[in-house]
C-alpha cells in the first residue's frame, strides 16, 4: 500500500526516509509565513515532494506590506506550488483582518489555478460566507476537517476535499469522526499535520475503521483522490 501526506510542514531527510519505511511516498509541504516559502520552494525540489506557500491565520501580523505580491511572484516562478496554509481561527486575534488576508490568498489561487489548503477553526460560518461570495480556487482542501456534516454537501460543489489526521483516533472530537464517514469517498484525504508523516498508516486504519471498509481498498482510494491535486505531476 502506498500514501501520500496531504498537509505536513517542512521535514527533514530523516522524517521523510522514515516515513518512506512506512509506505509513505509522498508530501505535500503547507507553508506557514513568508519565513518558510523559501524552505517549502527547497524541499519540494525532492521528486515525491509537493509545496504549498502562503500566510495562516497565526501570523498575519507578521507579514508587511506587498505580501501578496510577493506571494504572486513565487507561484509565477514556481508553476508547481499550491496556495496554503491559508484560512480563519476564531481563537486568534484580529479576525477581520484574517478575513482580509484569507480572502485575498483564495482570489490569488483562483487566478492562478492553484489547488489551495484550509485552516478553518471556529470560523465556518464566517468561511462558508466567504466561499459563497468569491471566485474559487479549482480545488480546495479543508486540513484536519472539523466543520459539521451538514456543511459537506455544499463543501464538495465547491471542489473540497477533507484531508483528516490524528484527531480522529479521539472520541471527543465527535464532528470530525462523523465526517469521516460522511464526505463522499473521492474527496478524503489522510494527513501529519505536525504529527511525524509515519502516523500516515495508523490514520487510514481509523478511517478504515470508522467507515467499514477493507485498509487496501481504502488506502488506494485515498491515494488516487490526492493525486488528482497534483496537477498531473506524478508522485
Amino acid at each position: 500500500m502506498k500514501y501520500i501526506d496531504a498537509h505536513c510542514h517542512v521535514l527533514n531527510d530523516a522524517q521523510m526516509r522514515v516515513a518512506v519505511a512506512h509506505g509513505v511516498d509522498g508530501f505535500i509541504v503547507n507553508a506557514t509565513d513568508t519565513s518558510n516559502w523559501a524552505s517549502v520552494i527547497e524541499i519540494a525540489q525532492h521528486s515525491n515532494v509537493y509545496g504549498a506557500i502562503g500566510v495562516h491565520p497565526w501570523h498575519i501580523g507578521e507579514i508587511s506590506n506587498g505580501w501578496d505580491m510577493a506571494l504572486v511572484d513565487m507561484l509565477m516562478a514556481h508553476p508547481d506550488l499550491m496556495v496554503g496554509e491559508i484560512g480563519l481561527d476564531k481563537n486568534r486575534p484580529d479576525l477581520e483582518r484574517q478575513i482580509a488576508v484569507f480572502t485575498r490568498q483564495l482570489q490569488i489561487a483562483h487566478d492562478m489555478k492553484r489547488v489551495a489548503h484550509i485552516h478553518c477553526v471556529g470560523a465556518w460560518g464566517k468561511v462558508m460566507d466567504i466561499l459563497r461570495t468569491n471566485d474559487l480556487p479549482p480545488a480546495i482542501v479543508f486540513h484536519a476537517f472539523s466543520g459539521a456534516v451538514d456543511l459537506v454537501p455544499e463543501l464538495v460543489k465547491t471542489g473540497a476535499c477533507f484531508s483528516f489526521g490524528m484527531e480522529i483516533y479521539d472520541e471527543k472530537y465527535v464532528r470530525a469522526r462523523k465526517a469521516v464517514i460522511a464526505v463522499p469517498e473521492s474527496r478524503i484525504l489522510v494527513e501529519s499535520d505536525t504529527a511525524s508523516p509515519d502516523t500516515i498508516p495508523n490514520t487510514v486504519a481509523e478511517i478504515v475503521k470508522l467507515r467499514e471498509m477493507g485498509v487496501e481498498q481504502m488506502a488506494e482510494i485515498i491515494y488516487n483522490n490526492t493525486t488528482r491535486l497534483l496537477n498531473g505531476r506524478k508522485i
